[in-house]
């Protein structure tokens, strides 16, 4: 018998030893040299020992976008794009690169 069960948190997303988290709860991520904040929609804070680019090759990019060399977005939170911008839900603004702005322009 098999359970066809929405899963509410996302994809869960292992990184390191003891951080597990759901995509669905994530905001964005910042990078920090070798160190990744994760902005969780909930307010709260966690840091990583991993780049940025470890975290992007292991999630899947239909969900996130990299929107300069500090920041790593989920789609689901962005509420406005604007020229060299992008506002989240939570009203946090966060710059776009010049060189990923094509992406914005594009569509979501």
């Amino acid at each position: 018998m098999e359970s066809n069960s929405i899963n509410y948190f996302g994809n869960s997303l292992t990184l390191g030893l003891s951080t597990k988290v759901y995509t669905n709860e994530i905001l964005f991520f910042e990078g920090d040299i070798n160190y990744s904040w994760i902005y969780f929609n909930t307010g709260k804070q966690k840091i990583i020992a991993r780049t940025l680019l470890y975290i992007q090759q292991k999630i899947e990019l239909e969900s996130f976008a990299r929107i300069s060399r500090k920041h790593l977005v989920n789609r689901k939170f962005i509420v406005e794009v604007g020229k060299d911008y992008v506002m989240l839900s939570n009203k946090t603004i966060l710059p776009i690169s010049r060189r990923r702005r094509r992406v914005f322009e594009i569509g979501l």
